[in-house]
């Protein structure tokens, strides 16, 4: 259950607004009711009001390795890095959100057979011990990264998800 909360916490002057000041995790653009916004891992509620009055600073580490308070030419530059680093997580999100979707409309159709279900293998089911499992891979993560191996049992239906 969601409360309001009157009082920010102790330290949180030096925690950014769109970061939890528990666990650190990029909070969600969307607000909750009462202003709130809820962090996706903790469970969390940061309140937008605590940030209202507070005065922001910015440094940056110049060349020399010396950290100095940024003017606004300085700012413009290192500023960049920010927005992408949101657009990012907000690419990540949707790949996740789209991934869950999938598998809910996967599990929602009941069948063994669908449009999400790729070539069989021999591959031992963890729940029946069936032999036989289809599979089919999504890149769920950065392209750097591997991609996501979901295994569909043919006998019980479990899924196994496998990151490679």
């Amino acid at each position: 259950m969601l409360q309001k909360h009157s009082n920010p916490p102790l330290g949180l002057e030096r925690i950014h607004r769109y970061f939890c000041y528990v666990c650190g995790t990029l909070l969600p653009h969307k607000l909750e009711v009462h202003d709130l916004l809820v962090c996706r891992k903790c469970k969390t509620s940061t309140c937008m009001h605590w940030f209202s009055n507070m005065d922001a600073t910015f440094n940056t580490e110049a060349k020399s390795g010396k950290i100095n308070q940024s003017n606004d030419d300085e700012y413009e530059s290192t500023s960049l890095f920010f927005p992408s680093m949101i657009r990012g997580a907000k690419k990540i999100l949707r790949s996740e959100i789209a991934l869950k979707e999938a598998l809910e409309s996967q599990f929602e159709n009941g069948t063994s057979q669908s449009t999400f279900d790729g070539p069989t293998i021999r591959k031992e089911c963890a729940y029946c011990g069936n032999d036989r499992m289809t599979y089919v891979t999504l890149q769920t993560r950065s392209a750097d990264e591997g991609q996501t191996v979901i295994y569909t049992c043919t006998q019980c239906s479990k899924k196994e998800i496998e990151n490679t």
